[in-house]
């Protein structure tokens, strides 16, 4: 496989004029990670971050309330603040890390990327109302920010798993840039017990809980608008169940580089894989996500399924009613 050019420096040393002639050369390919919350986009996000060439930055999304309102911590230590990566991105796309544009971002994140959004987008295949010209202007920065990323870190494809449909379809639509849909789905019952849950993290990176009733109508909403908007494109989609990324990951990953597109990439790119079951983690400059991105070295790729044994039978019900019949369109039946 052919390596990228900056493959072998730090992120944020290439001379800013090599750069910017190299994006004018090619297009800025963004790999979304979408469908809905709790389905293991910490770990796809995190091995397809190894790849050369390769540029994972977890839920860009929040890099804005999380990331710099908050004070947040970035996946190699630092806070988001202080990470070199990040104040050369924000600085070279809007002068620095409090210029206004900062706080439009995290204000159109915050108006596009409600349940509201996504059930829109699952029933008519477009937003519930018009957000006026100040949308228009949010794909432009966002536009900004994903071109910044690429010129800092010498990647041509960023991973972003931020995961609500309603982000992915205004980053397709508004941003002129090459979006990549891969779309991860696991099991709802999984996912509802995961919500359920209360799992470490403070400050910006605290956890949230949500119902299971929530959490199933979600689950339905996410992934049925993912495959409404995008399903008929297979040159720019992709569906990966998570049961099977963690029971044989490497032609999940393969798949995923593939769908990026990059023509330097070979059919059988480099993966982190010790072996068909570990893969071996260096630090990424996530900006938020689960607290698992901050985990480093010989990870044991293992099936969380404790639901199956812990999560109490109404709540099975429930979710197993609310998220039919797409549950079974995805292979995730009853009592299994």
């Amino acid at each position: 496989m052919r390596r990228d050019p900056a493959a072998g420096e730090a992120p944020g040393t290439r001379p800013a004029g090599a750069a910017v002639a190299a994006r004018d050369a090619r297009t800025v390919t963004v790999l979304h990670v979408t469908g809905t919350g709790r389905s293991g986009s910490t770990l796809l996000g995190g091995l397809l971050g190894q790849v050369d060439g390769f540029f994972n930055v977890g839920e860009l999304g929040f890099l804005w309330e999380r990331g710099l309102a908050r004070d947040g911590g970035c996946g190699c230590g630092e806070p988001v603040r202080r990470c070199a990566v990040w104040r050369e991105v924000v600085t070279r796309a809007f002068g620095g890390l409090d210029a206004p544009e900062t706080d439009l971002l995290r204000r159109a994140h915050a108006a596009t990327t409600r349940g509201r959004d996504v059930q829109a987008l699952r029933l008519a295949g477009r937003l519930p109302r018009a957000y006026g010209g100040e949308l228009a202007e949010y794909g432009a920065l966002l536009r900004r920010v994903y071109t910044a990323i690429a010129e800092v870190t010498g990647c041509r494809v960023v991973v972003d798993t931020t995961k609500p449909v309603s982000y992915g379809h205004l980053l397709d639509r508004l941003t002129g840039l090459d979006v990549r849909m891969v779309h991860l789905v696991r099991d709802p019952r999984a996912v509802a017990w995961s919500w359920l849950r209360t799992k470490p993290g403070t400050g910006a990176d605290a956890m949230a809980t949500r119902p299971a009733l929530v959490s199933a109508l979600l689950w339905r909403a996410g992934n049925a608008a993912a495959a409404r908007l995008w399903g008929g494109l297979p040159d720019r989609y992709l569906t990966v169940r998570y049961e099977d990324l963690v029971a044989d990951p490497a032609p999940w990953l393969r798949a995923s580089v593939a769908l990026a597109g990059d023509p330097r990439l070979s059919d059988e790119p480099a993966l982190p894989l010790v072996d068909a079951r570990t893969a071996l983690l260096t630090p990424t400059h996530t900006v938020a996500g689960n607290v698992d991105r901050h985990r480093s070295g010989r990870v044991e790729l293992r099936l969380d399924d404790a639901w199956a044994t812990a999560m109490p039978r109404g709540q099975r019900r429930l979710v197993e009613t609310g998220t039919y019949p797409l549950r079974v369109r995805y292979g995730y039946r009853s009592g299994t």
